[in-house]
């Protein structure tokens, strides 16, 4: 349904390019969606590049182009003339073979890093660090430099970027490499919350802008200033940036800032709770992601959209578009090459350690040759100071290694023991809810037992002793009636008092009773949609019950493992089967390198007897999804 829904709205958005708001909008003009990715690049360069056969003139020009691709932000484009670059280059062996094959990896990483392809964008960067020395390409080389900070900071890696980021401001003398390494401090204190620091950096970046530079980083550190607007709920603000930054951005085909202009407005319509305006702009801007293959903004919009439609009750296309998440999720990981990227990591860190030690060496060689200049001067003062200073020095580097080693030792054992405290608080909690419904079964049942023994024995008996009694009156025959009546009463009190858990109870009213109780004893904040809630009641008993358990295996695992705030948990009764959504917001694993415990082997043996599937989609730091089929 989702998909015809985005086709519809693609059809419309093609054929007329719509304005999605009334004239009584004043600040809101017209958002397109482009059906092909709009021509950027002037035709007489292509004619000259299809006619030249002079190599050198060949490079210029795929240089050029790229570089006007990488500006609109025409991924693929920016890729393939990358790939064109470094492809020419290998066919002539002249002097500056090596700076366009460095100038061919610039290219491709950028065109990765747009396509938010991050460990195939490190690949490339750490490539052409190798083959730009710094002393001989020093603009190159921290151009690379710089591409591989950011891939840090996408990949919330801050501790590796942040001083990548400085030592292109202090090492290059590259105008645009230092003001977009500007510009990424600002993104990194930004993701750190730490918003006035942020600031001073965009407002450092766009007043520093010389003409010689294209606007469009200006641009991007306004539409940082206007997200820090929005973070600060100053609605009004943000959307005063984020309108004039699109129309600036389409005007000048940064087709990509575009984009993400049209995803912010979105997201302040969202807030506005204007939720049919915000759903048309969103579908807008992700099918221009789509249109320009940006997979982890894809990701967003349909996080979004998904959010919005659940604020909507409309919990079918919700759990359709978590669907089309993993889908995309898919995607990245297919595309993505860790391991040979991983490789070139190990391989860059390597060679700056190697570095620093070859700088040490040159600095000890230095020291060496003072010392035996000093020593020709006073040979006999320096012999006998030496002799007292370096055991001093050895015993204090001895004392500050220990000494770190102890600190290192300390922080580790305090990590740990938090994390066996906080185990420890989860399973307590849990034991806790377990034992009160336990608990309250066991008081019902010996509640039912009384009533049912004894109060109600003794009702039987004093209607007994009255029935056997002669001459009896009209009043006695209301009491013996009156004694029935409460009689049956007790019976039936008693009866209710044992449920028959899973044949009588909603298997909906049973989940939420357990969230219930959840719940009051923890800080997350956990919601369950069943969508239809009548048909999802009437399943088999058995079904009901392994579900049951199954939703009692993924909550205990995330509240003991996955420190998330919030959970989500989407039941839907569709077709002929039923599916299960959950969702937290933790902190995630590998799924390549983690080990199955326990609670995922339990849940894989009770879908084995019910004949269905699981599917768990995680990645660090970003949470979890674990999607179940079971047919019905």
């Amino acid at each position: 349904m989702y998909q015809h829904m985005i086709k519809g709205l693609l059809a419309i958005l093609i054929v007329s390019s719509t304005s999605l708001y009334s004239q009584e909008d004043e600040d809101i003009t017209s958002f397109s969606f482009f059906g092909f990715i709009p021509n950027t690049v002037d035709n007489s360069l292509y004619q000259e590049l299809h006619t030249s056969t002079d190599h050198s003139t060949r490079l210029q020009l795929i240089t050029k182009i790229a570089k006007i691709h990488l500006l609109a932000g025409n991924t693929d484009s920016i890729t393939h003339y990358g790939q064109l670059l470094k492809k020419e280059t290998l066919k002539e062996n002249d002097s500056d073979k090596q700076l366009y094959l460095s100038k061919a990896n610039n290219i491709i990483g950028w065109g990765k890093l747009k396509n938010e392809l991050y460990d195939a964008a490190m690949k490339y960067f750490l490539e052409g660090i190798a083959i730009s020395p710094v002393q001989e390409m020093r603009t190159m080389h921290y151009k690379h430099q710089l591409g591989l900070g950011i891939v840090y900071l996408e990949q919330g890696n801050y501790e590796n970027a942040l001083p990548i980021f400085e030592s292109c401001i202090e090492e290059t003398k590259d105008k645009e490499t230092i003001i977009l390494a500007k510009k990424f401090l600002g993104d990194i204190y930004f993701n750190q919350k730490s918003t006035e620091r942020a600031s001073f950096y965009y407002l450092d970046v766009i007043e520093s802008i010389p003409n010689d530079i294209p606007n469009k980083i200006s641009l991007e550190a306004q539409m940082n200033l206007g997200k820090i607007e929005f973070f600060h709920d100053k609605i009004q603000e943000a959307m005063d940036y984020f309108i004039p930054i699109k129309e600036e951005a389409k005007k000048n085909h940064f087709y990509d800032l575009y984009i993400d202009a049209v995803y912010h407005i979105g997201r302040v319509y969202y807030k506005l709770e204007q939720y049919e305006t915000a759903e048309m702009v969103i579908n807008t801007a992700y099918m221009n992601a789509v249109q320009w293959g940006r997979l982890e903004l894809q990701k967003k919009v349909i996080s979004m959209l998904k959010n919005l439609y659940v604020d909507q009750k409309n919990y079918k296309n919700a759990y359709g578009l978590m669907t089309q998440y993993v889908s995309v999720s898919n995607q990245i990981i297919t595309k993505q090459n860790k391991k040979a990227t991983k490789e070139l990591e190990i391989k860059y860190q390597t060679l700056q350690k190697e570095k620093e030690i070859l700088a040490l060496k040159e600095e000890q060689l230095v020291k060496e040759i003072e010392i035996k200049r000093q020593r020709t001067i006073k040979q006999a003062f320096l012999i006998g100071f030496l002799i007292i200073l370096l055991p001093i020095i050895g015993l204090l580097i001895m004392y500050f290694q220990k000494l770190k080693t102890q600190i290192a030792l300390n922080k580790s054992q305090k990590e740990v023991n938090t994390q066996k405290v906080y185990g420890l608080m989860k399973d307590q909690e849990l034991n806790l809810i377990k034992a009160t419904m336990e608990g309250q079964d066991k008081e019902r049942q010996r509640l039912a037992r009384e009533l049912h023994d004894g109060i109600g024995g003794n009702l039987a008996s004093i209607k007994l002793q009255l029935s056997n009694t002669s001459n009896i009156n009209n009043q006695q025959d209301n009491i013996i009636k009156q004694l029935d009546e409460t009689y049956n009463q007790v019976r039936d009190f008693s009866h209710n008092l044992t449920p028959k858990k899973f044949q009588k109870n909603p298997i909906t009213a049973l989940i939420k009773e357990y969230i219930n109780n959840v719940t009051s004893g923890s800080k997350q904040s956990i919601s369950f949609h069943p969508y239809p809630e009548n048909q999802i009641d009437q399943i088999d008993t058995t079904i009901k019950e392994e579900l049951f358990k199954i939703i009692q295996e993924l909550l205990t695992n995330c509240l003991k493992h996955a420190k998330a705030k919030n959970i989500d948990i989407y039941l839907n009764h569709y077709k002929d089967q039923i599916q299960l959504l959950f969702e937290d917001d933790g902190v995630g694993f590998d799924t390549n390198k983690i080990v199955e415990g326990i609670g995922f082997k339990n849940i894989k043996n009770r879908l084995s007897s019910l004949s269905g599937n699981i599917f768990i989609d995680s990645t660090l730091l970003r949470g979890t999804v674990v999607n179940i089929e079971i047919p019905i």
